[in-house]
């Protein structure tokens, strides 16, 4: 039996020694092994000298220029390029700014021609040019475009052409198959 504890002790010594040769072999003194290449050293990259810029402080307004830039004067209604329509609509501009108000907010709508007429005037208006179709009595608000944006947002100018296009509004007297322009112009009620 002593004989075979120490042929046991005998192999386990041989076996340290066998690992630890292979560990030195692998690491000191083994063969020549192509390695990972090395990273490229990272070039120094020098940030860019650009001159100095002097930003000057934004033009001061006078109180009476904001005042005019807020509440803009009110300006005359142009001429459509088409001619007047051949219908009196004018009593139905206060049921087309109901149409308007109630879908966009306070605005007043009001008839280019009508407003000519009077010389009256809207503060920051935008005027819209409507091709219009005659339909029995009435006539159909078709397609719009922007004759002038005026001082008001492209929102409430967009909001006020989708309220009013397809609206059918009564005109007696207007006849079949005649088309026509109509100008309408949209302003904000004053609060």
């Amino acid at each position: 039996m002593q004989r075979f504890v120490l042929l046991s002790l005998l192999g386990i010594a041989l076996l340290l020694a066998g690992s630890l040769g292979v560990i030195l072999w692998m690491t000191d003194g083994g063969p020549d092994a192509p390695g990972p290449e090395p990273a490229p050293a990272a070039a120094s990259v020098q940030p860019e000298r650009r001159p100095s810029v002097i930003v000057p402080p934004p033009p001061r307004a006078t109180t009476r220029e904001v005042e005019e830039f807020k509440n803009p004067a009110p300006k005359a209604v142009p001429a459509p390029p088409a001619p007047p329509p051949p219908v009196d609509l004018a009593r139905e501009a206060p049921a087309l700014e109901a149409i308007v108000s109630g879908r966009c907010g306070r605005m007043q709508v009001r008839l280019g021609d009508e407003m000519r007429k009077d010389g009256a005037q809207i503060t920051g208006q935008a005027i819209l040019l409507f091709d219009v179709e005659p339909e029995g009595g009435k006539v159909k608000l078709g397609q719009s475009r922007l004759q002038s944006p005026g001082n008001m947002r492209q929102s409430l100018v967009a909001c006020a052409q989708m309220a009013l296009r397809g609206q059918l509004v009564n005109a007696p007297g207007a006849e079949e198959g005649e088309r026509f322009v109509l100008q309408v112009v949209l302003g904000m009620r004053p609060e």
